[in-house]
């Protein structure tokens, strides 16, 4: 019997984390994607034209309140929603009236879809990541994201990279990275993986994105690095750069990642001046546009964040504050 009920995507494995880290306090979890399917076309369909799969999308939901109705539900967590439509919501309501629902969004209102305000009022409890939508909703309480312990037990090895970069290359951040290679110094070791989903999306944004024009196919990987590769990299590396969404100002997963494995941060995210582990050797802000990396930052020694700083992004601390335990 089920007594947790867990909406939320998959996102590289988190969901998995949450989902195990509620097993170990006990909780009986029974976890859903929050999109009726997870392929390429969906994915793009509910943000260009998310009436496109409504259908399937009440379809799916309904299958979910049909699977959960008679089970004891206590708590009902949902991360973003995204195809979650208003109407979905009040019929698992309906269907688990003892229960308590909670949302966090791990995204900014400016990326989701335009019914992500009107859900807010429908919970019992609603947290973001993004501390503008946090001020200008005070409905939401601001709470930043987290990271897993065992992503950031880093291997010994040796740090033959300055400079880290990995990650989708959406938005802007192939420029970025590639301006960031021109005003390198000579020797500086810059080491970059830029992730596109599929071929097809290179050769469209190639025909229709003028920053791609002379993007390379091989700059590119089109299958995403494990969690393994990636832990190895980030042990090479002194520094990793973080290129946040042009319509966010959350701290993402990455720089929480990198300040807690102990390396440093090159950002575009001016906010990350106010984090509560914010330090100047630990932590550089560069205008996204017109990048440059201080050679003397990746010189100067890593300063490990006081020990509750650190315990505060933890994914248990972060359950702790979005649960109210």
């Amino acid at each position: 019997m089920f007594d947790f009920l867990f909406i939320a995507a998959s996102f590289f494995g988190y969901a998995k984390e949450i989902k195990a880290n509620l097993e170990q306090r006990g909780r009986n979890v029974i976890w859903f994607e929050d999109r009726p399917a997870t392929d390429t076309a969906t994915k793009a369909l509910l943000r260009l034209s998310p009436t496109l799969i409504a259908g399937k999308a009440e379809r799916y939901f309904d299958q979910i309140i049909e699977q959960v109705r008679q089970q004891p539900i206590r708590d009902v967590l949902v991360i973003k929603g995204e195809a979650l439509s208003i109407e979905a919501i009040r019929r698992l309501q309906k269907a688990l009236p003892d229960a308590r629902f909670t949302i966090y969004f791990w995204d900014s209102y400016r990326n989701m879809p335009k019914d992500s305000f009107q859900k807010v009022a429908l919970f019992d409890r609603a947290l973001t990541f993004d501390p503008l939508d946090a001020a200008s909703d005070n409905r939401l309480i601001y709470r930043p994201l987290f990271f897993v312990e065992e992503q950031v037990n880093l291997p010994t090895v040796e740090q033959d990279i300055d400079l880290l970069f990995f990650g989708t290359a959406h938005d802007d951040r192939y420029s970025i990275v590639k301006s960031i290679e021109r005003g390198l110094p000579h020797g500086v070791r810059f080491a970059k993986v830029l992730y596109i989903p599929s071929r097809g999306i290179y050769y469209f944004r190639r025909c229709f994105d003028p920053a791609f024009r002379r993007a390379k196919r091989d700059e590119f990987i089109f299958t995403p690095l494990s969690k393994r590769n990636i832990m190895e990299l980030v042990a090479r590396a002194r520094a990793v750069v973080d290129i946040e969404r042009v319509v966010q100002t959350g701290y993402t997963m990455r720089s929480i990642e990198t300040f807690a494995a102990g390396r440093k941060i090159i950002s575009t995210n001016a906010r990350l001046g106010e984090a509560d582990f914010y330090h100047e050797n630990n932590v550089a802000v560069m205008d996204r546009n017109k990048p440059r990396v201080d050679p003397e930052f990746l010189e100067s020694p890593f300063m490990m964040p006081k020990r509750h700083v650190r315990q505060r992004y933890t994914l248990s601390s972060w359950l702790d504050d979005v649960l109210l335990q």
